[in-house]
């Protein structure tokens, strides 16, 4: 990435987006505001690794600082998360399948439905989402749509806020879900997403290598604001929504589509498909 694309004016945060999106993205089911501490932390990594392209530190930095659990359930159904690993492992892998593939359709929707140049920007500026988790197989997945904050948080006017915006979100996503993919792999006895949580912070690194945009403190907090909303959606969906056609499809699979498992786990000896850097 040119030195001077490191050094750009930081894109600032929204105007409005205490009086605006911030009370609608804490109004939704389950959602879990970050904490003023995991803001600091992980903005100064940022930074810190911004001036280095050393982005490493900050997956580390997230990962000793950061909840892993993006969502505020319910007593009765945090008890039911925390006792997850009780399920047979089969139908626990079977069932976090069925979600990635909930949320990488959702995904192809929801960069699909925003307004023409934004898309634009995204499917041209952005190819490396193409190629996002090849590894996951085809199978069944329940319905998921992205919170509608989301999209308008990224789709703005202008065009380079979107690329800031856009690059963050995916790269701070990915520094997130490994961490995420970690607590699942002892949560749910799966020992393979630790290979999984592995591909992702590689994919945090691959994004954020080439070309990371600098932001400000306030445009740091709102991504972590909207990324916690899409967490929270997804929760909704496994407690709320469709909590009935997971369990159902977990077991059901755990018997019948143990090749599902055998080409995930296989999938992650393949190598990702990364974007080129330097």
């Amino acid at each position: 990435m040119p030195s001077a694309a490191r050094s750009e004016a930081a894109r600032p945060g929204s105007a409005d987006f205490a009086t605006t999106l911030e009370p609608r993205l804490r109004a939704l089911t389950y959602f879990r505001a970050p904490t003023e501490a995991e803001v600091d932390v992980s903005y100064a990594a940022y930074c810190a690794a911004h001036a280095t392209a050393d982005f490493a530190r900050l997956c580390d930095a997230w990962r000793a600082s950061a909840s892993a659990q993006r969502a505020t359930l319910t007593p009765a159904m945090q008890r039911g998360y925390d006792h997850a690993g009780v399920l047979p492992s089969a139908v626990n892998a079977h069932g976090f399948l069925a979600s990635v593939r909930a949320v990488l359709a959702a995904g192809e929707r929801f960069r699909a439905a925003l307004s023409p140049a934004t898309h634009h920007v995204l499917h041209h500026e952005f190819p490396w989402l193409e190629h996002r988790h090849e590894h996951v197989p085809a199978g069944w997945a329940p319905h998921f749509d992205f919170p509608p904050e989301f999209a308008a948080w990224i789709d703005v006017p202008d065009l380079d806020d979107v690329r800031a915006r856009w690059q963050l979100a995916a790269g701070m996503n990915e520094v997130q879900q490994a961490h995420n993919s970690e607590d699942c792999a002892r949560r749910f006895r799966i020992p393979e997403l630790r290979l999984h949580a592995a591909r992702e912070r590689e994919l945090a690194l691959n994004y954020f290598g080439p070309s990371a945009p600098n932001v400000t403190r306030a445009l740091f907090r709102e991504c972590l604001f909207v990324l916690d909303a899409l967490n929270a959606a997804v929760f909704a969906m496994l407690c709320v929504e469709r909590p009935a056609e997971m369990v159902s499809y977990g077991l059901r699979s755990a018997i019948t589509r143990r090749g599902e498992w055998r080409a995930f786990v296989d999938g992650l000896a393949r190598p990702q498909r990364l974007m080129p850097v330097g």
